[in-house]
């Protein structure tokens, strides 16, 4: 067990942590765990006479996109993963990968699907879940 920050990685597989909660989904190797950013700009952002744009930056904002899968050792988890990210909430706090460290942030989830493969020994088996967590805050401010 190796265990950096709060990003759980075992076995070559990451683990989810929201809410301060561990799932045991696996985020999955085959697809990208996507990071973007954008800069917003507050209400004095403005074009000038002279053409030029005058921006009022207000910060970064890093959101995530990630695949997860089941965890054969912990099936349940995969449900109740995806009874909290649907859950009727404003935000959660995740814990997501950042260059060579980790980024701990209030998000909201935006969206999320995932499609039923089938049922197996009495359990529907879920695949290919994909969810996206946008930030509610700015994770970088101007000097």
């Amino acid at each position: 067990l190796r265990r950096q920050r709060q990003m759980c990685i075992r076995d070559s597989f990451m683990y989810v942590v929201l809410d301060g909660r561990e799932y045991k989904v696996r985020v999955r190797a085959d697809t990208p765990l996507v990071e973007s950013f954008h800069i917003d700009d507050g209400e004095n952002q403005m074009i000038l006479l002279d053409g030029t744009e005058s921006r009022d930056v207000i910060g970064t904002y890093y959101d995530h996109t990630l695949t997860v899968a089941a965890d054969p050792s912990a099936p349940d988890d995969y449900d109740a993963f995806f009874e909290a990210i649907s859950a009727p909430v404003d935000s959660h706090t995740i814990v997501m990968p950042h260059g060579q460290t980790e980024l701990t942030y209030r998000a909201k989830v935006t969206s999320g699907s995932h499609s039923l493969r089938g049922m197996f020994a009495g359990r529907r088996h879920y695949y290919g879940l994909q969810v996206n967590f946008q930030a509610i805050g700015p994770q970088r401010e101007p000097d």
